[in-house]
């Protein structure tokens, strides 16, 4: 079984590279983590240090410039937000009262004293946990002898541990070892930023190295492209986030909620955290308005806030300033939160989006890293052929119709043709040459099919039809046939008729003796099927013969077919487009004239 053997290693040597592509993430998140900040900020910063270069300033000097500028914001931030942590937490007690009755009011009696009462003593329990975080190089801690043997006199009498030299050692260090971690990243993402802004044009040169010289226009172009797309959409979602935080901020000082900078700038991070991240950021700012405000008024107003103006931002604002720029779908939103978040933590969860999209925008580029592109990308997975394809298969007729008639409310029916249903027809074809489609499929794909036409063009029985539609070969021709007919009948009712029972040249022998003497205007062939042109032209003969006092149009729609509408060395007017042949199909020819040049089909074709 070698094809059981191969398929077996392939799985598993990706089963192998996925297992450790996982654990370099996890293990190396140290380093990761700092590194992911970096090129995302790269990604907004090198268009900056782009521009002071244009104006004449160094390299070296403009990175330093980007960067001391970025750096004295970001510490002036820090500095900002500190503070209103530590006045968030001193102000905490003060609202016990409020936040106590609104607990009673809401749970109105249903729940026991002891619950709300232990709720309470939890909310009490965090705050002093803050407290003593917050309160570091005290001197000493008061603490209560438990020992059997101690003895205190006094009830007043606190009783004080005084501080070993070891203690008051350990102390400073158990405390900067908390903030160890986050200044070492901080450290390392400021390096990694500065040697990329510094190496940018060194890195993309190893790049196009490593990718292979004899592609270097190929490399270079998706370089450059992906990273206008990626910088673009970076700094662009950057600037509408600010914009949000910073109303939200406003909105909520007006409203009076304390600390409301603080809240302006976590709903700024958390919105790059699409579809939840400005609701999560909501949560604090509206349990701090009930517990400040004694009435109902401020809770209203800072869920008002949030409730109207995320949709506004997410459904108006965004899609206008970001029009068609590479996204995620909403389940590659989840999925990826979910799996940068299990991996890094928090941190994980707001690089979730950034981390993603770079990996969607490059497998736009690199063939092995498509799928990524195709699961996770916002973009439809299916052109719109293959997705009326897809429905015929599956038997789905109202998600076809649902399709035609939206195409139909901006789209000719011509064109809708040939964007559409023809194309669609063109795959039948071909997966039934290809032994894809056996009678069974085929029997439920015509079922289907007519389906969808009946619902547009309900079955009449025209004995005297001025267009005759002829089918070429087999039963996707029939089903062309039927959409062509059908067609005709919506431009001109009762114009045109396609015969089903047979095709070819069978089906123009049994119209013949079926109708005695009785003769169309015009003939028309359709094929989709891929039947030879010689073959074409000669059931195209044959019905001048039979029919002499019609005119033939033959609509080729083949896998391949090119040409304008029609052959010069043929007698015959020969269409490669369906909306060419709808327009020529519905004019009345000139008494029983026949159609034998190219000019007289292009004066055909542009007659009123």
């Amino acid at each position: 079984m070698p094809l059981v053997a191969n398929t077996l290693r392939t799985l598993s040597a990706a089963l192998i590279t996925a297992a450790l592509l996982i654990a370099a993430l996890v293990f190396g998140r140290e380093i990761l983590v700092p590194l992911a900040l970096a090129v995302i900020s790269c990604f907004i910063l090198v268009p900056l240090v782009r521009w002071l270069e244009r104006k004449c300033f160094p390299e070296w000097l403009s990175v330093a410039t980007v960067v001391t500028v970025v750096t004295v914001i970001l510490l002036a931030a820090s500095v900002a937000l500190s503070s209103q942590l530590l006045s968030l937490a001193a102000g905490l007690p003060e609202y016990k009262t409020n936040v106590v009755e609104k607990v009673r009011t809401v749970v109105g009696g249903s729940l026991s004293t002891g619950i709300v009462t232990r709720a309470i003593d939890a909310v009490q329990s965090y705050q002093t946990m803050i407290e003593n975080e917050l309160k570091l190089g005290n001197a000493g801690t008061p603490v209560s002898s438990t020992e059997p043997n101690a003895k205190v006199t006094d009830p007043n009498t606190k009783v004080v541990v005084a501080k070993t030299a070891d203690q008051s050692a350990s102390l400073p260090w158990s405390e900067l070892s908390i903030l160890a971690a986050p200044l070492t990243q901080a450290a390392l993402t400021f390096l990694f930023s500065l040697f990329l802004l510094l190496q940018y044009k060194d890195l993309r040169d190893r790049i196009v190295r490593v990718a292979g010289t004899d592609n270097m226009s190929e490399t270079t172009a998706a370089m450059s492209d992906a990273g206008e797309r990626l910088s673009d959409l970076f700094i662009m979602q950057t600037i509408l986030n600010a914009s949000f935080g910073l109303f939200v901020g406003c909105v909520l000082m007006i409203i009076g909620v304390p600390n409301a900078p603080l809240w302006g700038v976590l709903t700024f991070v958390m919105r790059f955290v699409p579809y939840v991240g400005s609701y999560l950021s909501a949560i604090p700012p509206i349990l701090l308005a009930a517990a400040v405000d004694p009435g109902w008024g401020m809770v209203i107003s800072t869920l008002a806030l949030f409730a109207i103006g995320e949709p506004v931002m997410g459904q108006f604002v965004e899609p206008f300033m970001l029009g068609k720029r590479a996204g995620l779908s909403p389940f590659a939103m989840v999925l990826s939160a979910s799996f940068w978040t299990l991996l890094w933590g928090p941190i994980g969860l707001v690089l979730a989006a950034p981390l993603t999209l770079v990996v969607v925008v490059i497998g736009r580029y690199i063939p092995s890293l498509e799928f990524v592109t195709v699961l996770l990308g916002d973009e439809p997975p299916l052109s719109d052929q293959q997705e009326f394809y897809h429905f015929l298969l599956s038997g789905d007729a109202y998600g076809a119709i649902d399709q035609l008639e939206e195409a139909k409310e901006t789209t000719p029916l011509g064109e809708v043709g040939d964007a559409i249903i023809i194309p669609a027809l063109k795959l039948a074809a071909i997966d039934r040459r290809r032994g894809r489609l056996d009678p069974a499929a085929v029997k439920e794909l015509e079922e289907t099919v007519d389906e969808v036409f009946e619902s547009r063009w309900p079955k009449k029985t025209l004995d005297d039809a001025r267009i005759l539609i002829i089918p070429a070969r087999g039963a996707i021709d029939v089903l062309a046939a039927k959409f062509s007919a059908g067609a005709l009948n919506e431009c001109e009712p009762n114009t045109a008729k396609a015969v089903t029972q047979a095709s070819g040249l069978t089906a123009l022998s049994n119209y013949s003796s079926a109708t005695d003497d009785a003769q169309p205007d015009t003939i028309a062939i359709v094929s989709v099927s891929g039947i030879a042109e010689k073959q074409l032209k000669h059931i195209a003969k044959r019905a001048e013969k039979t029919f002499p006092g019609s005119r033939v149009l033959l609509l080729d729609l083949t896998e391949g077919s090119a040409g304008g509408p029609s052959d010069q060395t043929s007698q015959l007017v020969i269409f490669n487009r369906f909306s060419e042949f709808l327009a020529s199909a519905r004019l009345k020819p000139k008494s029983a004239e026949r159609v034998s040049t190219a000019a007289a089909a292009g004066e055909l074709l542009g007659a009123p």
